[in-house]
């Protein structure tokens, strides 16, 4: 398409191209050329509409949204929705999911590593703030009907936002998109003036005087007042670096914003349910399931006509003396007749033929969408008693839907990106922009500015999160696999897990060891924040970890003022379990830790005396690892050694 205002002016310049006071008319004019070239997809969209709400709009624009047409009628007919049952059932499989994104760093030193650790904690709370797992079903759903599901993810207030877009309201030029890949692409929305007037205070008199919306060809319907129609155009630089890159907000009578636009991509994400081999938009399931729709449609409509014309019917000789009023539903009564006697006769409703029609089209619904009917239904298969059957059952099923899944998951990969970029953009006006991170062990916020990682610093994946099995058997299964496996071996857990199946919690306490150890590694490594150990804690793990942390940081370039804070945890560690073993053999009355708590069977090594470590050769305290001694080399830097309120317990206890 020719994207000047008129095709037939070879002067007049392109709309990307064209003053801030003349886009507003360019960008009308040529939205308005390509949506009545577009006229042909709208219809296919308000069809597949029609059918998957099993209602009869007038249009999806503003005033054909206001009610169906024919509501009493439609509603007294008998439907067997097998679109909308389809579509429902596959988003249910698809969209359970959360997928996140993870970022790995090629060959980076700690702080691009801590980065990246960072990176991943602040798009997971950019997914939860901008409700993005909340939007994508929707926008998957979209998929299934339209064929092409869309999601803008946009600045709004500093933040980020994403806003399921409906797929009527973009438009693209069929020619430019002919390989899938625009390079304008167009959005109309329909937003309410006092709003506009608001985002736009600058340009409130002009917006005032804008027309509102004009309902086309619908009638005796009340005018739409106070909503005004919004365009917003974009174009993408030719090449990288190029300046030719454009976006526009308009009215009908006022260009609202121009700017430039340096992003090789649109703020849309698409989805779609299937490529088709040439163009830009997509084929949804409802489309590969309409002739079998309408064909039950057909049927359902002739089965209900028949039925209700199948009544009883009495035949009476002409002549025969018999009373109509003796033709009654009374039991036992009386007819009296002369002649021949009535002939009460049933007429055969609907052939049996029509009905094994019927079910053979369900049934190749099914097929075609790759949904089994037990799926749809929310119902087993018979004979699959066992988590383990439950779960191969679930696993081939799910296999029909692996492509569509990776584009689910691609969504969010691609969701990542332009947050990213949104925030780098925010950050680099000189605003500050911060997002709560939930993590499973703490809340943290976090800033852009201690991420900042260039694009080509990191490689992005995305990863599903699956939840525990859902169905009491599945769950049953899944206790009796960690029972056998040796990962739960306390009878008290196991019938308690029996009891409510709540694994979750019986996990969250059985990794509680690690899980200190762990948070006690990271606020170290990632804020310098000191936490001592204490006698409670399992001090074997607590010095395997700290130490295997310490290497690993030494080897990645930690500063070397965390690097001794780890040390620090270490030798404080090591002083605890001396006095535990000092304390043991002078039979003192300081009390070793209780059973489980500094169980060094984590770490594979047998109990000492009264549950404390084991002795060292000689009798004598253990020996610290090698080269993690009490002191190390060059001595202790100041604040670096066991805390005062430590040496006064140990002290206080070996004295007694």
């Amino acid at each position: 398409m020719d994207y000047r205002a008129d095709s037939g002016q070879a002067n007049l310049e392109y709309w990307w191209k064209t003053s801030r006071k003349d886009a507003f008319s360019y960008v009308f004019n040529i939205v308005k050329r390509l949506r009545d070239d577009q006229e042909y997809i709208q219809s296919e969209n308000l069809q597949h509409f029609r059918l998957y709400n099993d209602e009869n709009y007038d249009g999806l624009g503003v005033g054909g949204m206001s009610r169906p047409l024919n509501t009493n009628i439609d509603r007294r007919r008998v439907t067997l929705n097998v679109i909308k049952s389809m579509c429902d059932t596959v988003s249910a499989k698809i969209a359970k999911n959360r997928p996140k994104a993870t970022f790995l760093t090629s060959g980076g030193d700690w702080v691009q590593q801590r980065k990246a650790e960072l990176l991943e904690r602040f798009t997971d709370g950019v997914f939860y703030q901008s409700k993005i797992y909340d939007v994508a079903p929707r926008v998957f759903l979209d998929s299934c009907v339209f064929g092409t599901g869309c999601m803008k993810v946009y600045e709004s207030d500093n933040k980020i936002t994403v806003e399921r877009v409906f797929p009527d309201e973009v438009c693209v030029d069929i020619m430019e998109s002919r390989y899938g890949e625009p390079r304008s692409m167009f959005q109309t929305k329909v937003i309410a003036r006092d709003v506009v007037k608001g985002m736009f205070p600058e340009h409130s008199g002009l917006l005032d005087i804008t027309e509102n919306v004009k309902e086309e060809g619908i009638s005796n319907r009340t005018q739409v007042e106070e909503q005004i129609e919004v365009v917003e155009a974009w174009h993408l630089p030719s090449v990288s670096g190029a300046d030719d890159g454009k976006h526009i907000i308009c009215c009908n009578n006022v260009t609202l914003l121009e700017e430039s636009w340096n992003y090789d991509y649109f703020p849309f994400i698409f989805i779609k349910w299937s490529d088709k081999l040439l163009g830009f938009w997509g084929k949804g399931l409802a489309e590969e399931l309409i002739g079998i729709q309408l064909e039950i449609n057909q049927l359902l409509q002739n089965i209900q006509h028949q039925m209700h014309l199948a009544k009883p019917k009495v035949l009476l000789e002409t002549g025969s003396k018999i009373s109509e009023a003796h033709l009654n539903n009374e039991t036992w009564g009386i007819i009296e007749y002369t002649g021949n006697s009535p002939e009460f006769f049933v007429p055969k409703s609907v052939s049996g033929e029509v009905f094994s029609h019927l079910d053979r089209l369900f049934e190749r619904a099914y097929e075609i969408s790759g949904i089994s009917q037990l799926a749809a239904q929310s119902k087993k298969p018979a004979g699959l008693e066992s988590g383990v059957a439950l779960r191969e059952f679930q696993d081939i099923e799910s296999e029909r839907f692996v492509i569509v899944a990776q584009k689910y998951e691609q969504l969010f990969l691609d969701a990542a990106v332009q947050m990213i970029d949104i925030a780098r953009e925010i950050s680099a006006r000189g605003d500050e922009f911060k997002v709560v991170s939930h993590g499973d062990k703490q809340i943290e916020q976090i800033e852009w500015k201690n991420i900042d990682l260039e694009a080509d610093q990191y490689v992005m994946k995305i990863y599903p999160t699956s939840l525990l099995p859902t169905t009491p058997a599945a769950r049953l299964q899944s206790i009796i696999d960690l029972s056998q496996s040796g990962l739960i071996q306390d009878p008290q857990t196991l019938i308690k897990l029996l009891e409510f199946p709540d694994i979750e919690a019986v996990t969250s306490l059985m990794t509680a060891d690690s899980d200190i150890i762990d948070l006690i590694i990271e606020r170290i490594i990632d804020k310098g924040r000191y936490t001592p150990p204490e006698p409670y804690m399992n001090l074997n793990l607590c010095t395997t970890r700290v130490q295997q942390a310490y290497i690993r940081s030494k080897i990645n370039g930690v500063p070397e003022k965390k690097l001794t804070l780890l040390r620090r945890f270490i030798q404080e560690c090591q002083v605890l379990l001396a006095s535990t073993a000092i304390q043991a053999g002078m039979g003192g009355d300081f009390a070793a830790p209780p059973p489980g708590m500094g169980d060094p069977g984590m770490t594979g090594a047998p109990l000492g005396p009264e549950g404390g470590i084991p002795q060292a050769m000689g009798g004598g305290p253990p020996m610290p690892p090698a080269g993690m001694g009490m002191e190390p080399p060059g001595g202790i830097p100041p604040g670096a050694g066991p805390s005062p309120d430590l040496l006064s317990m140990i002290q206080g206890g070996g004295g007694s």
